[in-house]
């Protein structure tokens, strides 16, 4: 399997390609952080995040990138997410504070939220939904027990960068808690060597999950 990329950013073109012939594809499932947010994170972001600079947004990951196999199986993708996230209620989001995936020369520093369970719940409805389309566990082949929902703001910092970003941080440098809601999920496609595109907005009912 080849090497899956963690860039979101776009709108899906679309191709006239034979189906024999379509480059193979990964999706992704994320939550968009609002505007007024994302202004506000970007000030840490276009220092410390790669991502940045590919022009991906602030999110939290509900599934990881995978392999999408045939080409077939993306529309019963989104018919299965459609499914089963559409009756899903809104979010609401508290982040508050940060914390850090300690890796020596490539960690990474996260917005925490409050409550993670809101998030933990819709992860598991995307696998179950998912679980039609990819059965006997594939679907939930990266995060399984391991899902920690989160929001970056520092990637792959050198250890320099790290002692940099979190005493930026620990000193009031910059806000780190926010509070909004998430009313849609979005589903993401990456073609071979091409950025992630945008190939649909999932709209929760409204609401408290």
């Amino acid at each position: 399997m080849r090497r899956i990329r963690d860039q979101f950013t776009g709108i899906l073109d679309n191709t006239l390609l034979p189906v024999e012939h379509q480059p193979e594809q990964d999706f992704a499932l994320v939550l968009n952080a609002p505007p007024e947010v994302a202004q506000a994170i970007d000030d840490v972001r276009r220092r410390y995040d790669p991502a940045f600079k590919a022009g991906i947004l602030p999110h939290i990951t509900i599934k990881r990138p995978s392999a999408l196999g045939i080409p077939e199986k993306l529309p019963l993708v989104q018919e299965a997410l459609r499914e089963g996230l559409a009756g899903h209620g809104a979010i609401q989001v508290q982040l508050e504070g940060y914390g850090i995936f300690n890796k020596p020369g490539t960690s990474v520093v996260f917005l925490k939220l409050r409550d993670e369970t809101p998030f933990i719940t819709l992860h598991r409805r995307a696998i179950t939904a998912l679980s039609q389309v990819y059965p006997d566990g594939l679907a939930d082949q990266y995060e399984g027990q391991n899902y920690h929902p989160h929001l970056t703001i520092g990637n792959e910092l050198s250890d320099l960068d790290l002692a940099v970003l979190e005493h930026e941080l620990a000193t009031g440098s910059f806000k780190l808690d926010f509070s909004f809601t998430f009313t849609q999920v979005t589903l993401f496609v990456q073609a071979a060597n091409q950025p992630w595109r945008t190939l649909e907005e999932i709209n929760f009912a409204g609401g408290q999950a």
